[in-house]
């Protein structure tokens, strides 16, 4: 989904890795969706979209894009991007998302399940 960003680039980034699948128990976060940067233009998009994109066969379905266009909403309803899309929204995301707390996220491990190259040099 592309959009036009309305606060610091990093500071969206550091957001999506707290907003994803959460085990409290275990204290493991795992970020839904990513932000990307390619040819001046910028993208939230789901994991999956991600390693699809690399090459990896992986199963993208509808609950997936519901997620990462809930994960795009909620960025834009806090006024750090604006979507470019229009009418992409079918119907609303039934599950929450989860949102991990800024002041909690050094407790928490977080598990990505796309490595972006800059990332992959860490």
């Amino acid at each position: 989904m592309r959009i036009k960003l309305k606060s610091d680039f990093n500071i969206i980034k550091e957001t999506l890795e707290r907003i994803g699948i959460c085990n409290q128990e275990t204290k493991v976060i795992t970020p839904s969706a990513y932000i990307l940067h390619k040819r001046g233009k910028y993208y939230i998009i789901h994991f999956k979209c991600l390693l699809a994109m690399d090459g990896y066969k992986k199963e993208i379905d509808e609950k997936d894009i519901l997620r990462q266009n809930a994960i795009a909403t909620l960025l834009q309803n806090w006024g750090m991007v604006e979507i470019c899309e229009e009418g992409i929204f079918q119907e609303p995301l039934k599950e929450k998302i989860f949102v991990l707390p800024y002041k909690v996220k050094a407790s928490y491990r977080i598990n990505h399940k796309y490595m972006m190259s800059s990332l992959r040099k860490k």
